[in-house]
């Protein structure tokens, strides 16, 4: 369901990152070009000063200067409701200054290698292997 106070629906995706063991609830973007991880993950986890490629990341609060880090990540599933999915190298963004608490699944690096589907009216968001492996 929405989350965060937020006024319009989003849905939202539960992940761990590395070998966290608190789930992190990120915003399903699609037309995001990279999944992002909030600020306060990506120091967690030291990400901030991990090995990457430099990118800029357009926003609708202006251009954000980043790196791009590969990082393994698991989309989990609701307890007792299919299986979680674990991407060994997914493509996440991290810049210091993101905002505290907005982390994204975006398009590229991450949805474009698995197979997805949504159900808008009850938030519901369905994946698994993109069947190509």
């Amino acid at each position: 369901p929405p989350g965060g106070g937020e006024l319009t629906p989003k849905v939202f995706v539960r992940i761990l990152v590395g070998d966290q063991v608190t789930p992190i609830l990120a915003q399903l973007d699609t037309g995001s070009a990279w999944s992002v991880l909030a600020h306060e993950y990506a120091d967690e986890l030291n990400l901030l000063s991990a090995a990457g490629v430099d990118a800029k990341l357009s926003t609708r609060e202006g251009s954000k200067d980043g790196r791009l880090v590969t990082v393994p990540l698991t989309i989990l599933a609701d307890d007792g409701q299919g299986q979680s999915l674990e991407i060994p190298e997914a493509k996440v963004f991290v810049c210091d200054g993101w905002p505290v608490g907005k982390s994204f699944i975006g398009y590229t690096g991450l949805i474009e290698g698995i197979r997805i589907a949504l159900d808008p009216q009850d938030y519901y968001f369905y994946f698994g292997p993109n069947g190509l492996d």
